[in-house]
Parts: structure tokens; sequence; C-alpha cells
């Protein structure tokens, strides 16, 4: 299988409100010409907020699927989101492969990653970190 281009289709009740949040505070910027409520996420990938029918409320399982944004200069765009009213449910954790996460929620509850590789955090499993 070849796979030329990505895309997640991101469900709310409200996805005018959630096209905001990733327009206006993530930062995301639109993929044009694929409607009002799609992003870009990277170079070979397109996130689109979309209504649908069966689902209400905030998600249930916020766990359950993770979008993760593969980013440099993770400390800074930790500080702008924080600056601009995000919480941070992990704040730049360090992974044993040398990666930073860290994760919040968006208005619907679903957990979105910032990801940084820094290989220089990389370290055998079960030592602690040096950074």
């Amino acid at each position: 299988m070849e796979i030329s281009e990505v895309s997640i289709q991101l469900a709310s009740p409200d996805p005018q409100r959630l096209s905001a949040f990733y327009r206006d505070v993530v930062g995301l910027k639109p993929a044009e010409g694929m409607g009002d409520q799609s992003f870009h996420v990277g170079p070979a990938g397109v996130l689109f907020i979309v209504d649908h029918s069966e689902i209400s409320g905030p998600t249930a399982e916020p766990a359950r699927a993770i979008i993760d944004l593969h980013i440099t200069g993770l400390d800074a765009e930790h500080d702008r989101l924080s600056k601009a009213g995000v919480t941070f449910i992990r704040d730049r954790g360090v992974e044993v492969w040398g990666g930073v996460i860290s994760t919040f929620e968006d208005p619907d509850g679903n957990r979105i990653q910032l990801m940084e590789y820094r290989p220089e955090l990389a370290r055998p499993e079960g030592e602690a970190v040096t950074a």
C-alpha cells in the first residue's frame, strides 16, 4: 500500500467552536479548497472538523484516539498555548527514546499531543532523565 496523504475526521457536536479552537488557538492553517473546517497537519495530512448525527457531548474516552503533532520548538509552542488558555495534562514529559511530549485536550475533550524528538535525551529503559 502506498499512502499519499492522511486525513483525520474529528466529529463534534459544535464543529464551528472546535474549528475556531484549532484555527485561532492551536494555529493550524486552513486547507484551501477543502472547506472552512479543514486544516493542514504536516505536509501530507488534513484534519477535518465535521458534524455527525451520532455525536453528542464531550468525548467519552479521551485517550482512545490521540492526535500527535510532531513539531520543532515544543517549549515555545507549549508556552504560547498556555498563555492562550490551554491547560496541559502532561507538561513536557520525556520518553526513554528522547521524545518530549506535552498533552492537552481540545474543547470536546479530544487529546492532542505536541511531540518533539530530542535525541540527546534518549536513555536506556529505567535510567533517570538527565535534562
